[in-house]
């Protein structure tokens, strides 16, 4: 089984509970069922228009950074071993959002699925189970669309209790992908082999704590006297007691769309320029240092990739280290610093003051530089003056500064208010100055898509 990237086609997330579905119409009925391949309107998502300019260094572009990011997905749905009676089951049971079309409609499920996820080949498989004949799951199966599936969390629990349910720091996976029901008839075929086939899968899947914990306690737990062969009948009368009142049906993603927004950069830009006027730092002055700054301090703060591997910042996100704890180099956060450090540094592990690669140089000029195309700062403020509310970046080197401090390089945003009043806000170019730091995730990009044969 292979990953590869592929261009993405995906709604805004205003309406991604109908995301898989086609357009409304009001004359079909649900029999109405619309093929798959009825030509419609391609319309470029959010992810696909921003995935090759959320960073430097996009993770599709490598088998590493593909196996990353799958790893990523899974390291969030990972939830441990719960333990019912004194028993303990395996993890992966979250609750999803599930969407789908059928008869040219939209439709929705909130359901708790079980995550099976191969390491091996980056592939994701997704169990749930329904009442007996279910109508949106036969639908959903039948739709020609399959469905789309969605999981967010909130990641920072302190900003619940300090800013309530605002999402500003959250992280959401999406996949799409067919979805199979399994039925009491599918063990009672008539046919032996395709029964024992469809019983032997089954008892793969109830394996999973497919159920709920206490269900699960009771269902499929057995006597280790029993012998193979009443063992092996027991799990069968279990089974088949089990699919009397139950459906389980298997979700085979073959896209996913993964937003990183814990390591995203400096979110500034001319449009909200004006909100931001407090990074400003004059490393000039006589006994200046960076770490004091309360400019350097409120940038650091707001530059998740850059944040959220300091001492402060780190402790905030508890949640990253349930499968790998945050000194293991296994954990999420330090497989991201690695990379970066790979991409921009061309090691692992280097040190303060490290050189970055040519080729880095020019990836994140181009993209946080200008190109690297700068003016002085006396051109920088003729421009400014001359803006008159134009909307524009303007960047400048000011080469009374230190190379390695963040104000020798500057940004002079200009534009419009939320008043409608001119503005200009002059600033450090903080995203260049923590993408050639190292140890840090700054350059990576935060918006992929991945498909899957």
């Amino acid at each position: 089984m292979t990953i590869k990237a592929l261009p993405l086609s995906l709604l805004s997330a205003s309406v991604f509970l109908a995301f898989c579905s086609l357009s409304y119409a009001k004359t079909s009925s649900p029999e109405a069922v619309v093929s798959a391949s009825q030509q419609v309107e391609a319309i470029s998502g959010a992810t696909q228009k921003r995935e090759a300019t959320s960073g430097a260094f996009v993770l599709t572009k490598t088998p590493e950074g593909k196996k990353l990011l799958a790893d990523m997905a899974a390291d969030f749905l990972y939830t441990g071993p719960s333990t019912f009676d004194g028993k303990k089951i395996s993890g992966g049971r979250n609750m999803y959002a599930i969407a789908t079309s059928y008869g040219n409609r939209p439709e929705n499920i909130t359901a708790e699925l079980t995550t099976d996820y191969n390491p091996k080949t980056g592939k994701f498989i997704f169990y749930g189970t329904t009442a007996k004949d279910s109508g949106k799951i036969l639908r959903a199966s039948k739709s020609g669309t399959g469905v789309s599936v969605a999981w967010v969390k909130q990641l920072r629990e302190s900003e619940i209790k300090d800013h309530g349910y605002n999402y500003y720091d959250s992280y959401g996976v999406q996949f799409d992908g067919p979805v199979e029901v399994l039925t009491s008839k599918s063990i009672n075929t008539g046919d032996p082999e395709k029964d024992a086939a469809a019983l032997k899968r089954l008892e793969n899947i109830m394996s999973k704590s497919l159920t709920t914990i206490k269900e699960w306690n009771l269902l499929w737990q057995f006597d280790p006297k029993l012998s193979p062969k009443e063992l092996a009948k027991a799990k069968e009368q279990a089974i088949r007691d089990f699919m009397s009142y139950e459906d389980v049906y298997v979700v085979d993603p073959k896209k996913m769309i993964i937003i990183g927004y814990f390591y995203r950069p400096l979110m500034v830009n001319p449009k909200n320029a004006f909100v931001y006027g407090d990074y400003g730092i004059d490393s000039s002055k006589p006994g200046f240092k960076l770490e004091e700054a309360p400019g350097y301090q409120k940038a650091l703060r707001d530059t998740n990739c850059a944040f959220t591997v300091s001492q402060q910042g780190r402790a905030a996100y508890p949640f990253l280290d349930a499968k790998h704890p945050a000194s293991s180099p296994d954990n999420l956060i330090n497989r991201l610093v690695s990379h970066k450090n790979q991409q921009v540094f061309g090691q692992s592990h280097p040190q303060q003051g490290a050189k970055p690669l040519t080729s880095a140089l020019e990836k994140i000029e181009k993209m946080y530089n200008g190109g690297g195309k700068m003016v002085t700062k006396a051109e920088a403020e003729k421009l400014a003056k001359e803006a008159n509310g134009k909307r524009q970046a303007i960047y400048w080197e000011d080469p009374s500064k230190a190379e390695n401090m963040p104000d020798r390089y500057m940004i002079t945003y200009t534009g419009v208010d939320s008043n409608g009043k001119n503005y200009v806000s002059v600033q450090p170019n903080w995203n260049r100055y923590f993408m050639l730091q190292p140890n840090n995730m700054c350059g990576i990009a935060t918006r992929h898509s991945l498909y899957w044969d």
